[in-house]
């Protein structure tokens, strides 16, 4: 029974400091929702003036927090681009983000490694993708030669083949993400430090 006492007594003592936030804390969770709710209304409407928006709410010590959670937002949108929509959401957060940054020297200048990253991502992607249809192309002709004696099977076995060939695919451009996606992290990362 003293253990369950004593387990009691932990929670109680738990919920009692989570009922006592600080200031720093309520601002937190009061304003950081705010701003991602403009960033994400931001993202969708290209008339609307996120700083007047961010302005429009409560001065002083909830600005930091408001754009706190744009910049969460926004920083979750530079992506690398697989459609038109991934470019068009990166370029629109990386428009977001300078306005409410201050250094924008600073910004600048991730951002054109960000831009320059994303191009060579693409180039590579492209790359990639030529030589492994090629690779594809010449294994479905092996495929189809080494098959045309047993006709029957022959849809079949294409037809797996090509199913094998479009899962290696995806795995080819996943590691190839993975690896863009870890530098552009870190150019997140850097637009994070960034006052």
């Amino acid at each position: 029974m003293g253990e369950m006492k004593s387990a009691w007594q932990i929670a109680m003592e738990k919920a009692d400091q989570l009922g006592k936030a600080s200031p720093e804390e309520m601002n937190h969770m009061k304003y950081v929702p705010e701003g991602n709710r403009l960033a994400s209304m931001f993202l969708l409407d290209d008339k609307m003036n996120l700083v007047t928006e961010i302005a429009k709410l409560q001065a002083g010590e909830a600005e930091k927090y408001v754009k706190k959670g744009v910049e969460e937002i926004l920083l979750r949108n530079i992506t690398l681009p697989h459609n038109e929509e991934d470019m068009r959401r990166a370029k629109k957060s990386m428009d977001g983000l300078r306005t409410i940054k201050n250094n924008k020297k600073q910004v600048e200048e991730v951002f054109g490694l960000i831009n320059n990253l994303i191009n060579q991502y693409q180039l590579a992607l492209q790359q990639t993708y030529n030589e492994f249809k090629k690779k594809a192309e010449t294994a479905l002709q092996q495929a189809a030669r080494n098959m045309r004696p047993q006709r029957g099977n022959q849809m079949s076995v294409e037809e797996q083949l090509q199913l094998q060939i479009q899962e290696e695919w995806r795995q080819v451009h996943s590691q190839l993400d993975a690896q863009y996606e870890e530098v552009l992290e870190t150019h997140r990362k850097k637009l994070r430090e960034i006052a």
